[in-house]
């Protein structure tokens, strides 16, 4: 066969040409590899400024959140605030104690009987007991709470007399709420016109929505 062959000549370009592409195709797959390392480290050098801290950030945020939580000093400081507040509550406590107490010291004061009435009871005291004038004025008041013509009749606690001094304590109904000094003021007036009441030249009374005490007697001296 002569070496010039055509055929031959065909067969061998084919080769040369597969073996060529083989090798170039080869060549490229072994350069794509540092080719994308280079590109990647192309693209984080030209990433921006802001970029970068705002992933650091968010890195850093669970470090920021354990940070937030309450220390001991923190707690401290915070006990500290309040101890004021809890000085303010025990001074305010302890003017109201001394409020309480003056009031009560007034209300002794108020209720402390005056010199005129200290001396009516000093003299009820000394006296003997008169049975039957005593007895007759005890019973003239009861019988005029019975039959006076009062609104809401009030209760006689004691009716004590002795010889030209009495003492009469009266209190509103236990079942009545509606018994308040108005009614005082009516049992007063209509007392005040009574025969056996006539006797009497001096007097001093006391009284609340709910008691009404009278000392009462013949002699002024």
């Amino acid at each position: 066969m002569s070496k010039h062959n055509p055929f031959s000549l065909a067969l061998a370009f084919i080769t040369g040409v597969v073996l060529t592409w083989g090798y170039f195709t080869w060549s490229s797959d072994e350069a794509a590899p540092a080719a994308t390392t280079q590109v990647l480290e192309q693209e984080v050098k030209m990433l921006p400024t802001n970029t970068v801290a705002s992933e650091l950030e968010t890195v850093s945020k669970p470090q920021q959140v354990a940070d937030s939580t309450p220390t001991t000093e923190d707690r401290s400081a915070q006990t500290a605030d309040e101890q004021p507040l809890e000085k303010q509550l025990q001074q305010l406590k302890h003017e109201l104690a001394q409020q309480r107490a003056l009031v009560k010291r007034y209300e002794k004061q108020s209720q402390a009987p005056s010199d005129f009435e200290q001396a009516l009871l000093d003299k009820f005291e000394q006296q003997n007991r008169n049975e039957e004038w005593a007895y007759r004025t005890e019973t003239a008041m009861k019988d005029f709470l019975q039959t006076a013509d009062l609104s809401i009749s009030p209760e006689l606690v004691s009716a004590q007399c002795k010889s030209s001094v009495c003492k009469f304590e009266l209190a509103a109904p236990k079942d009545n709420d509606d018994f308040t000094h108005t009614q005082w003021r009516e049992l007063n007036d209509q007392l005040v016109k009574q025969d056996f009441w006539q006797q009497f030249t001096v007097s001093t009374s006391k009284s609340s929505d709910r008691d009404f005490s009278l000392l009462l007697a013949t002699e002024s001296d």
